[in-house]
């Protein structure tokens, strides 16, 4: 293995290339001075005849597994029509496609599992990469290391798990469905982040087709001031779509704590008792009366200081379907001990005693295989179904990163009950729609690293929260923005530097000159270097992808790594854009350049099976 090149004399990097076990193409001739080719290939013949004469499988508008790609569960992306469908089956084929389509200056949009928030997987042109057929996994349970293909959902992964039998624990996502990549890629926050660490920690070896169509692979170890090691530290916390297709990770697993291997795990809606007598103030909760109410267990749920080892998530939900009209709140908890420490920290970290005699009653201790198995799914329900086509809704979301400071959470937690009475007001009548405000609990072991270390920048984060509003009917649009720009403003403030956003929960609302801040803060002059050495044409390039830096020289370099050790002043700048101003704008735009196609009947949901659990046959959609 050739040894990573440090920067050259002028300021310059040079990129080591590993050949894959696929086999990797001869590298082309280059220009030593400039480190481009010398001379463009002559444009080939019809796209679709190159890729099928080297058994590359192309779908084109009208055919079956064309219009199962394209179907999303997100209706704000109806429309989105790629000219083409791509499943390469080898790195082979990749290397092809990014090739081929670069020289035509045909976009690419890679597809792993297709739960962005922002609709980011849907393209309306060029090519989507749909990565599907290359899901395989492979554990050595001897170094604890697992290799991961880059179309892998993680219910591929966790059946692995499952089949081995022996208690190891990946650092995965909460919903068997998201894939594996996508979900690394942004930092990754699983149930057992905060004894284990952020996702990108669990990385070893990442292996990706770059914009010039070559194959490298980066690793954790190496040197920080290499083209590969800036590429492998871009690449954890901001590496999805931006640098290439990544066909390859290793990962590791762990242990956890209990010898038995087994954790507890449970879920429970709480709905507190609303006194609407109480008219002087909002939503007010019988038992705020005594302290044990909604707003003060919420408040000291929040700011309790849990073991490492307990991960509790909470949804506020606004349900309209709710006839009672009562705000509930949705917990989800995972905890690697035993049945009796979790009830003892339940009896701690939650001051309403029905809460937490409910909460024991509904968590039980099981084996780690069967948690991947079962638990997870059943956990995470509404979230599985709502990531198929056949049950496609309207949805907006908007994320932030807390910490957990008593004076921040309890304005927090005040704003977010205010908002969600209002919610049911101005909604009133609509026999549908919901606005759900989701906590995921993060810290211990992922803030322990340096903000420095990765591309991810918000270590301090305690909880990553979403909105999320839900709806069906399309009218509803214009009201539902309006009211998502209102929360979201609301609640911002108190995000770490104002403006923090993760962008495993992107908000697809966020203006170009925003984004990079939200999701990169500091480290967003580096990662645009990083961009300009390894994709300096902006070949992989989408809604809020990275732009190259005009240039990289030491100076450049040694200036973006100071601003990376420092840390953000409030970076919020008023308002966000005008939601209202968006209504309908997308789904017009796309539905008037869309690829047409020929009615088609039904279709399967668009993901036969999460890694090797089953779909309901049954479950089936309408196109047009």
């Amino acid at each position: 293995m050739m040894a990573s090149q440090p920067i050259t004399k002028d300021g310059q990097l040079e990129k080591t290339r590993f050949k894959s076990r696929a086999g990797v193409v001869k590298a082309r001739a280059r220009s030593a001075k400039s480190g481009r080719r010398e001379h463009r290939r002559p444009r080939q013949p019809d796209l679709v005849a190159i890729f099928e004469a080297q058994d590359i499988l192309v779908f084109i508008p009208g055919h079956v597994e064309y219009e199962r790609a394209v179907a999303c569960s997100n209706l704000l992306y109806r429309f989105s029509r790629p000219t083409y469908v791509i499943r390469p089956q080898t790195v082979a084929h990749i290397q092809t496609i990014v090739t081929e389509a670069k020289e035509r200056n045909i976009p690419i949009t890679i597809k792993n599992g297709g739960h962005s928030y922002s609709g980011s997987s849907f393209p309306n042109d060029g090519i989507m990469l749909d990565l599907k057929d290359m899901s395989s996994v492979h554990l050595d349970k001897q170094n604890q290391v697992l290799t991961v293909e880059g179309g892998a959902l993680w219910g591929n992964v966790y059946r692995t798990l499952v089949d081995n039998e022996d208690g190891l624990m990946i650092n995965g996502g909460r919903c068997p469905s998201v894939g594996v990549s996508g979900f690394i890629l942004g930092g990754g926050i699983g149930p057992f982040s905060r004894s284990l660490g952020m996702g990108v920690d669990s990385l070893i070896e990442v292996t990706i087709v770059a914009a010039d169509g070559e194959t490298y692979t980066v690793t954790a170890e190496d040197a920080a001031d290499t083209a590969n090691g800036m590429l492998f530290w871009a690449i954890c916390g901001a590496g999805g779509g931006n640098f290439g297709v990544v066909v390859e990770m290793k990962l590791r697993v762990y242990q956890l704590a209990d010898p038995d291997h087994t954790v507890v795990a449970g879920r429970h809606t709480w709905f507190p008792k609303i006194d609407r007598s109480r008219r002087g103030f909002l939503g007010f909760s019988r038992q705020d009366d005594d302290g044990t109410g909604l707003i003060a267990t919420m408040n000291h749920f929040y700011t309790t200081k849990w073991p490492e080892q307990m991960t509790i998530d909470s949804s506020w939900l606004s349900d309209l379907e709710q006839q009672n009209g009562d705000i509930g709140v949705r917990f989800l908890a995972y905890f690697d001990g035993t049945d009796d420490d979790f009830s003892r920290l339940i009896n701690k970290g939650i001051l309403n005693k029905d809460l937490g005699k409910h909460l024991k009653r509904r968590a039980l201790p099981e084996p780690t295989t069967r948690f991947l198995h079962e638990t997870l799914f059943a956990q995470w329900d509404e979230e599985t179904k709502r990531s198929t086509p056949a049950n496609s809704t309207f949805r907006l979301f908007s994320s932030f990163c807390f910490t957990n400071d008593l004076n921040r959470i309890t304005k927090i937690t005040a704003i977010i009950k205010e908002e969600l009475e209002a919610f049911k007001a101005l909604f009133s009548g609509e026999s549908s729609g919901l606005c759900q405000v989701s906590f995921i609990h993060a810290g211990g072991q992922t803030t322990k690293r340096e903000r420095s270390a990765s591309a991810f920048r918000w270590r301090e984060t305690i909880y990553h929260a979403y909105i999320m509003l839900q709806w069906k009917d399309k009218w509803l649009e214009r009201d539902m923005r309006g009211f998502a720009k209102k929360f979201k403003n609301r609640l911002k403030q108190y995000s770490i530097a104002g403006k923090a956003a993760f962008v495993n929960f992107p908000d697809a609302s966020l203006p170009q000159t925003d984004f990079m801040k939200a999701y990169y803060g500091n480290n967003r002059d580096k990662l645009q270097q990083v961009k300009h050495i390894w994709d300096e044409d902006n070949f992989f390039r989408w809604d809020q992808s990275i732009m190259p830096a005009r240039n990289v020289n030491a100076t450049d370099i040694q200036a973006a790594d100071n601003a990376v050790n420092e840390q953000e002043e409030n970076l919020s700048d008023g308002e966000s854009e005008d939601e209202q101003a968006e209504t309908d704008l997308l789904a017009s735009e796309r539905w008037e350049s869309r690829q047409s196609a020929p009615a088609i009947p039904m279709l399967t949901s668009g993901i036969d099976n999460f890694g090797g659990w089953a779909v309901d046959p049954d479950d089936m959609i309408s196109y047009y």
